[in-house]
């Protein structure tokens, strides 16, 4: 029921969407690779932290471009087992 016994309206919740996978892709940029991570949180916060994280223990260069993390050369099995870890889904 939409409306309270006093006639006020109660919006209906809207339906979350679903949580996406964290998505893992290399990309190939003049003649080195690059490791982008995608559906991440959209706090530019968190992916600055989460980015820390990955170049102090990968001990690479990264940054926070348009709500996804980039992170210098071919590190895709580092960053699934560090997800794998924390409990975090990757697709």
């Amino acid at each position: 029921m939409p409306f309270t016994i006093g006639g006020e309206w109660i919006p209906e919740p809207t339906p979350s969407s679903p949580k996406q996978p964290v998505k893992i892709i290399k990309e190939k940029r003049r003649a080195s690779y690059v490791t982008v991570i995608l559906h991440l949180s959209s706090d530019i916060t968190e992916l600055k932290a989460l980015c820390s994280t990955f170049k102090q223990r990968l001990g690479c260069g990264g940054s926070v471009k348009e709500g996804r993390i980039e992170l210098q050369g071919d590190q895709i099995e580092h960053v699934k087992s560090y997800f794998k870890e924390i409990g975090v889904k990757v697709r």
